[in-house]
């Protein structure tokens, strides 16, 4: 081999041993799985960019919502300015009724003086009709007084009948919101419900609905012959409890591999991915691990856990796949894991002392994770019941019904809050009704007790003082007080419309900041995930460049070790690197050729040839890092003379790198060397 190896391997063939032997093959290799990687997350920003643009639709629909609210808005103020107007209307209208009791009290003392300076004056009669007035007075001050007492507790029952009507309308509210979790709750409860009832009768819909579908598209395309190996999966559905109690341990350190695929092949994989493409969306799919498939479980004897009271998970489980034990081996480390029921129990055998031989990790059956220095509480909703094992049913079914009562409890309290509610606006609205009724009749009384200065003086004085709190500033008087208070309903109308068409003002608002919360912080994700492959990019162009001259600098040492290791045997030789082509032409001259244009190796003797071999892998272990060096056969068809060179070379090579083994093997007499 060492006589053939320089001709009767390719250029091609030479250039990809030169790069592994550096190493270089592998950072290439590495540099096309990041760029991969990269081009994946690309993908994944794309994907974000159209989620992206559904949350700004909601939100813009959210923020159209929010704007409307500005409308709302003006006309409460539109409502609260005709109310102003409507209180210095009433100040007006009593000012203007005390000037014309005035006005009226000086045409009557007027006409009276007329009446005493006649000769003709009958006091009799005028006597009489003044008392018959004044009784009159009398009774209309009494009927005033007694309606003003009804209008003020007409007030006082309107005041709290809207306080009883603000207080049931937040308690419906409540209701209704409490309504809508607990259904929430209910439709969650009931779907777990019905995947866990489903999986009596079919192990696999513990996994997912589509996981029996996809089994058997797996199957067909088995037959079909599109498999080099049917895959075999999901892990969970090929492995049991040896112990029911350890459920939820057991999955919590297995975690998301009950879902996963085994493939024997890379092919197999791509095979996979588009049957689960069929099932799955992208981000949801199960996972796949490639390994070739063996016919025998690993040999743990050396490296696992082994302790007198606690099993291992490897131990806790009946794994009749010797692929999936491997990959569970592989790939979590079953062996090295505990199962300890107890925490208490788990956190001192883990981190009292010194934690078991071969052991990495415990967990509890509540599915806590102990370290030796660390430990982990498990999430209250982390187990599902895949490996087989559910004790969350009863527990489903149980709240499911309590949840249910609840529900319909709730939904009966709507209800006689509902009724209540109508029952206060009809109330409401009566009142409303006699309010209306009785302030109409203390008008028309009001106009009648006209002879009443003290009272309307003192009206008018409390409806002044009533009208500065309401508004501190006077504001002119342009309509009547029909007309403001038409106005007032019409508004108040509108205003009852608005709400009732977009809904509460509070939950509006609400709605509005968490969709502007949302499509902030997705617009932020994808801009950070941009910002990073944006750096990636210069990162790996920077890597890139530093990779060709390393690779160079590599190519350029080479050469000089091996031009120098020829000159040993008098030879001359070069190597032609091109990392384009990726290409590697070496030729060697023997003595007394130097100026030959003649380079094929060919011409060469076949212990030419086995030295030139000897001192081009010579020139890869000056530049390379192994810690090893093994020479095979490397003096076959040399003379003595070139031997002895070739010993020579290796011998001062091995005393020159220390900390590295070197390891020669020959048929010859290695005596004299």
């Amino acid at each position: 081999m060492s006589k053939q190896f320089l001709y009767s391997k390719s250029e091609a063939d030479k250039y990809k041993f030169f790069m592994k032997a550096t190493l270089l093959e592998q950072m290439k290799l590495d540099y096309i799985h990041i760029k991969q990687t990269k081009e994946l997350t690309r993908d994944r920003v794309g994907t974000q960019e159209k989620y992206l643009r559904d949350l700004r639709k909601k939100y813009l629909q959210k923020k159209e919502r929010y704007d409307s609210l500005s409308s709302l808005d003006e006309m409460k103020k539109k409502l609260e300015d005709l109310q102003h107007e409507m209180a210095w209307s009433l100040v007006w209208f009593y000012s203007f009724a005390l000037c014309m009791w005035a006005y009226l009290k000086y045409v009557s003392a007027l006409s009276q003086s007329t009446c005493l300076t006649s000769p003709h004056s009958a006091h009799p009669s005028r006597e009489a009709e003044i008392l018959e007035r004044q009784s009159k007075i009398s009774t209309l001050r009494q009927q005033l007084d007694r309606h003003e007492n009804e209008g003020k507790e007409l007030n006082r029952q309107i005041t709290d009948k809207q306080q009883v009507l603000m207080k049931a309308k937040e308690e419906s509210g409540k209701l209704r919101l409490e309504e809508k979790n607990i259904q929430a709750s209910v439709e969650s409860k009931q779907r777990r419900k019905s995947q866990l009832m489903a999986s009596r009768s079919n192990r696999l819909r513990r996994f997912g609905n589509q996981f029996p579908e996809l089994l058997m598209a797996i199957d067909n395309a088995h037959t079909e012959g599109r498999f080099l190996k049917k895959p075999i999966g999901p892990v969970g559905a090929c492995i049991s409890l040896k112990d029911p109690s350890l459920a939820v341990a057991v999955e919590s350190c297995l975690r998301n591999f009950t879902k996963t695929f085994c493939c024997h092949s890379h092919k197999d994989e791509k095979v996979l991915e588009a049957l689960m493409s069929r099932y799955f969306p992208r981000i949801y799919r199960p996972g796949i691990i490639v390994m070739p498939f063996a016919d025998q479980v690993y040999n743990t004897a050396g490296r696992c856990v082994k302790h007198p009271e606690f099993p291992s998970v490897l131990d806790a489980l009946v794994i009749p796949s010797p692929v999936i034990a491997n990959c569970l081996i592989d790939m979590r480390s079953i062996e090295t894991v505990l199962v300890i029921k107890d925490r208490v129990t788990a956190r001192r055998v883990m981190q009292q002392g010194k934690p078991p031989r071969n052991c990495r990790e415990a967990f509890t059956s509540e599915g806590d994770q102990v370290f030796a220095d660390r430990y982990y509480s498990a999430e209250s909703s982390g187990f599902h019941g895949l490996l087989g094992c559910s004790p969350a049913l009863p527990l489903t079914q149980s709240l499911f019904f309590y949840i249910t009562t609840l529900c319909h409890v709730n939904k009966k309290k709507n209800s006689e809050a509902e009724e209540e509610l109508d029952r206060l606006k009809a109330l409401m609205t009566e009142t409303h009704s006699k309010h209306k009724e009785m302030k109409s009749e203390i008008e028309k009384l009001q106009e009648q007790a006209g002879s009443l200065p003290v009272r309307l003086m003192d009206n008018s004085k409390e409806l002044e003082t009533t009208a500065r709190l309401i508004c501190p500033e006077r504001r002119p008087v342009e309509r009547s007080i029909e007309s403001v208070n038409a106005e007032m309903t019409c508004f108040r109308q509108r205003i009852l419309e608005q709400q009732s068409q977009h809904g509460d003002q509070e939950q509006i608002i609400r709605e509005y900041a968490e969709a502007l919360k949302s499509y902030q912080e997705a617009a932020n994700q994808v801009k950070d995930l941009k910002r990073f492959i944006d750096c990636l990019d210069n990162i790996m162009n920077d890597r890139l460049m530093r990779f060709k001259m390393m690779r160079r600098s590599i190519a350029v040492r080479c050469k000089l070790y091996f031009s120098n290791f020829l000159i040993k045997l008098n030879c001359s030789g070069s190597m032609i690197f091109d990392h384009t082509k990726e290409t590697l032409s070496i030729s060697v001259k023997p003595p007394g050729c130097e100026d030959d244009s003649v380079n094929d190796v060919r011409s060469l003797s076949g212990g030419e040839r086995s030295f030139a071999t000897v001192c081009f892998i010579l020139a890869l272990w000056e530049i390379t890092e192994s810690p090893f060096r093994c020479l095979d056969e490397f003096d076959v068809y040399m003379d003595m003379h070139n031997r002895r060179i070739s010993m020579d070379l290796l011998v001062q090579l091995s005393e020159r790198q220390y900390g590295r083994q070197f390891i020669f093997i020959t048929p010859q007499n290695t005596r004299y060397f």
